[in-house]
């Protein structure tokens, strides 16, 4: 007779057989999915791994280009600079533009006092009337001056400058140029009106006019020949020429603090000014300096005597420079460039960023990027050509590199007869790539 006991274990043991079987009978549905599930890994994961990495390859096409070597560096404008002070209270009427150029000795304004105030405004407003009823009487005049045309449409582009640059305050120099080029066209207009009756009548009143100012006229003249620039700002001697060699690196950094907020006086047919305030200055058009701090690794790239460019953020012409000096400190440089061109453009700058364009090389441009199996004690390394819808692999030479391009060219003295050479198709990001490899 069978006991308790007995008949708990055979309860546990059907139990455990039930189980068994349900655990092979899941085996077998099972099989048939996870052979489903290898044969999809076989068939398919190539494809996505040639789809992820091979997909879509980026190519591109090997051009002569220029890479400039460049420095970057934060420096001040030096110059030889004088300022022009008014030796008595009234008005400053200025006989030159801003910027313009005049010989030594050349009276570039007069100074009247400030009982001519009345006069001056009776001056202007008849010119300005005179020249209104000149031009709606002559209209075909102002329609066919394309050299005046030309001149406004220079100064406009300039905006597209002043955007990419951002350099925003530059507008009101462009205002003020388009300002002097509307007042010379005017007096252009003016004075070449013939002899017409009311026209002579008007400028006989303005020269009446005239003679009376002249009467209490201080001439201005300038001392050497220089840039006349119409500000108020007082000459800084700590930037002189005489104390360059007195600036630290912490002079020559630029900051917020240090951005050129000159007051310009801007164009005007006269201003008011003080005894012994400065109205101008009267800066030397032969020669200018730029003094800068850069790396101290970069250092070795110059040398007293050398002829490099300075890229000026806000300037679009390359000023060309004389290596003066390269001195170094603890952790910086100190480096003094001259220049003896286009400083009319920086007479309003003193600290700036800007670049100092070391060399410009032409050859192969490519990404350093597209470069692969980099070697850096010869400078070689990789580059992926497409050839025939194949991957070519080939060595070459780095000849220079800046930022993230380098020019490349064949290895020296290499006698392969396939180099690298320009309209390649080359591999701009080659990262998986091998050789012989079919490129669609």
């Amino acid at each position: 007779m069978r006991t308790t006991k007995d008949k708990g274990r055979e309860r546990i043991a059907a139990e455990e057989q039930h189980k068994k079987r349900r655990v092979q009978r899941r085996r077998k549905r099972g099989k048939p999915l996870r052979f489903l599930l290898i044969l999809f890994v076989l068939i398919y994961l190539p494809a996505l791994w040639k789809w992820i990495f091979h997909g879509n390859i980026e190519k591109d096409i090997l051009h002569t280009n220029i890479l400039e070597i460049k420095i970057k560096s934060e420096g001040v404008f030096i110059r030889d600079e004088k300022p022009v002070v008014s030796p008595r209270d009234g008005i400053v009427i200025p006989r030159v533009d801003q910027g313009e150029r005049v010989p030594n000795k050349y009276e570039f304004a007069i100074v009247v006092d400030n009982d001519s105030k009345r006069i001056l405004s009776e001056i202007e407003n008849l010119e300005k009337n005179i020249i209104r009823q000149f031009a709606e009487n002559n209209p075909e005049i102002l329609s066919g001056d394309s050299e005046f045309r030309n001149r406004v449409q220079s100064e406009v582009n300039k905006l597209t400058d002043v955007a990419v640059n951002k350099n925003f305050p530059a507008i009101e120099d462009i205002k003020a140029s388009l300002e002097r080029l509307l007042y010379q066209r005017n007096r252009e207009i003016f004075e070449s009106g013939g002899n017409r009756l009311y026209l002579e009548n008007k400028k006989k009143e303005l020269e009446t006019l005239r003679a009376k100012v002249n009467e209490s006229a201080i001439s201005i003249e300038a001392g050497f020949s220089g840039i006349v620039v119409w500000d108020s700002e007082d000459v800084d001697e700590k930037y002189s020429h005489s104390n360059i060699d007195n600036l630290r690196i912490e002079d020559l950094k630029f900051s917020e603090d240090t951005k050129n907020n000159k007051k310009t006086n801007g164009f005007e047919q006269f201003f008011e000014v003080d005894s012994g305030k400065p109205f101008a200055r009267l800066v030397n058009n032969e020669i200018s300096w730029y003094v800068c701090a850069i790396s101290k690794k970069d250092s070795s790239k110059l040398k007293k005597g050398d002829n490099i460019s300075l890229k000026v953020d806000g300037i679009k012409d390359l000023l060309p420079c004389t290596v003066e000096s390269v001195e170094n400190f603890d952790d910086k440089c100190r480096v003094t460039v001259s220049f003896n061109r286009y400083i009319e453009k920086t007479v309003n700058l003193r600290h700036v960023k800007a670049d100092l364009v070391v060399e410009s090389i032409e050859g192969l441009k490519i990404p350093q990027r597209s470069l692969t199996n980099r070697n850096m004690y010869d400078n070689t390394a990789d580059v992926y050509l497409v050839r025939f819808n194949k991957a070519v692999k080939k060595r070459v030479k780095i000849i220079a590199e800046q930022d993230s391009f380098a020019i490349i060219d064949k290895l020296p003295g290499s006698t392969d007869t396939g180099p690298v050479r320009v309209f390649d198709i080359y591999i701009v990001n080659p990262q998986n790539i091998e050789e012989g490899q079919v490129i669609d």
